[in-house]
């Protein structure tokens, strides 16, 4: 399969299972209007780390990889392909505004179905295009050293960490309730910074050694792939389950990560990420977390 959909698709939807695991605890094993909080900030708060601090790491490793000379340019190259998923995200998270806007039940299930379509006829899309880049033959698993069977391991592998990932979201989703009321500062706004920081380490780390190692299209495909998922999937699943009871820091989200993805997009349109294009979106991070930590807005 090509590096955009490989990086795109089937990246993000396994390396976005902490978040997933983190959302589904808040939802269902705190519950209540907190765990509800939590979740929905979950969701506002990936494609703004994605767009600022994950972006900004990027772009500095892969500076750095030039000046080590385990790249050949410090601008990351890519192909138009990925300007798809950047028109989604651009599109649809500002959408997922208005049913905050307008509380009627009926406004949350059309959106949120609006949004479940979306990504199906997003996965359309790429699958279409998969063929048109192609990609070298995947890692063993590192499972594989003591058992053999290959794809028998993967799944080993990945069971294994969601269990591990459950025990951890449940005590990180007490933590975030219990430091948020400490400090006096909106839940919403922690879990929009706090959670995706250490949710969004797979991902993240997926694109820097990418990045590091030239993969240019793959690093920002595995980014970009991840915020389309909660542009669309668990937003529609969320507005579902949860009330869309939104603060200003959600609005704060959306307005950052709409910037910086349209400027994702010209440079898209150029084949060329330069990589003070990618640290950028460090900005709206400091900003954000000033506003956070400092303001207690």
């Amino acid at each position: 399969m090509g590096h955009s959909f490989t990086g795109a698709i089937l990246s993000p939807l396994f390396t976005s299972f902490p978040e997933l695991i983190v959302f589904l605890v808040a939802i269902f094993g705190l519950g209540g209007p907190k765990g509800a909080t939590i979740g929905v900030g979950t969701i506002f708060g990936e494609p703004f780390m994605a767009s600022s601090l994950s972006y900004g790491l990027v772009g500095v490793l892969a500076l750095v990889g030039f000046y080590l000379k385990k790249r050949e340019h410090s601008y990351l190259e890519v192909s138009k392909t990925l300007a798809i998923p950047f028109i989604f995200v651009i599109i649809l998270f500002p959408l997922a505004l208005v049913p905050s806007l307008i509380t009627a039940d009926y406004v949350r299930y059309l959106f949120g179905t609006i949004f479940l379509l979306c990504y199906v006829g997003y996965l359309a899309i790429m699958y279409r295009r998969k063929s048109l880049e192609p990609i070298e033959n995947a890692e063993r698993p590192y499972i594989c050293k003591i058992f053999p069977y290959k794809t028998a391991g993967g799944f080993i592998q990945l069971a294994i960490s969601a269990v591990i990932l459950y025990f951890a979201a449940r005590q990180m989703v007490g933590l975030v309730s219990d430091i948020a009321t400490g400090l006096g500062i909106s839940l919403m706004g922690l879990a929009i910074i706090a959670i995706p920081a250490a949710t969004a380490i797979p991902e993240t780390s997926s694109a820097l050694i990418w990045g590091f190692r030239g993969k240019d299209i793959m690093s920002i495909a595995s980014l970009v792939g991840e915020k389309v998922l909660y542009t669309t999937l668990f937003p529609g699943i969320a507005l579902m389950l949860v009330p869309w009871v939104l603060d200003v820091h959600a609005y704060l989200s959306v307005l950052s990560t709409s910037i910086v993805s349209l400027l994702m997009l010209f440079f898209i349109w150029k084949k060329k990420i330069p990589w003070y294009g990618l640290t950028l979106g460090l900005i709206f991070f400091i900003a954000y977390a000033f506003v956070i930590f400092g303001l207690h807005i």
